[in-house]
């Protein structure tokens, strides 16, 4: 994975350099500008308002989750159950005001959603997942629903100072991926149990907030639909807060 996202962060890079090659400003009378975010520090006041950039970089964020509207014998481990993502790894932003900007990004989100009591999600031979209590005999370490999506976050931007903002906005997520993992212990000897097609929900908005000081900062997510669909699953909604690194 790490491999794959290096390579696409170098074919973002040289398409950037393409577009940006040779540029004179008087041939974009539109104000656009391309910019590598990771190299740039932002200011309240870098750009003219009405002016228009397209970054490449973005920022990381690491949070945990928390389950919400969970069905009964469902209990996400907020402990336990994290989120990875490159945030807004193309990005758009408009200067809309002196201290405001409009951000419309895209991004690439990892979530893992996992039980550590006495209950593993199950699959069964008509792909429906349910709630079960492990077997006798078998000693837990984690049952968990792993998601991967691509993020199209639509931001307000507001500086408070030259280098502290706060953005809030809608988030919408295309989730294609989606696979369960069990993991076991059985007479000592660790054990799993792996299934992909998990019926996740394909598409859904959530609400993102976050607070940057120097680059780094909190983050908030809240995301009311179902993780999966309600027809071959239980029913659970997520929550994440976490630290976000923002170039």
């Amino acid at each position: 994975m790490k491999k794959h996202l290096t390579l696409l962060l170098m074919a973002l890079t040289i398409l950037t350099d393409t577009l940006a090659g040779g540029r004179h400003d008087d041939e974009h009378p539109g104000g656009w500008n391309f910019d590598l975010t990771i190299l740039k520090t932002k200011k309240a006041d870098n750009t003219a308002i009405g002016e228009t950039e397209l970054s490449v970089g973005g920022g990381f964020a690491f949070g945990f989750i928390a389950g919400t509207g969970q069905a009964k014998g469902l209990d996400i481990n907020m402990g336990q159950s994290y989120e990875l993502e490159w945030s807004e790894a193309i990005n758009v932003e408009t200067r809309i005001g002196k201290h405001d900007l409009l951000r419309v990004g895209l991004g690439f989100d990892w979530r893992n959603y996992r039980v550590t009591d006495f209950m593993m999600f199950s699959k069964d031979e008509r792909g429906i997942i349910s709630m079960q209590p492990y077997p006798d005999g078998m000693e837990p370490k984690f049952s968990r629903i792993h998601t991967f999506s691509l993020s199209i976050p639509v931001k307000y931007q507001h500086f408070l100072s030259k280098h502290v903002y706060f953005a809030v906005g809608p988030e919408l997520y295309f989730t294609p991926r989606g696979s369960l993992k069990t993991r076991y212990y059985e007479s000592g000897i660790s054990q799993k149990i792996t299934s992909g097609n998990v019926h996740q929900s394909t598409v859904s908005l959530g609400l993102g907030a976050e607070v940057i000081i120097h680059h780094v900062g909190i983050y908030y997510k809240y995301n009311p639909f179902p993780v999966l669909r309600t027809s071959y699953g239980p029913r659970f909604s997520s929550m994440t807060t976490g630290i976000k690194v923002a170039f």
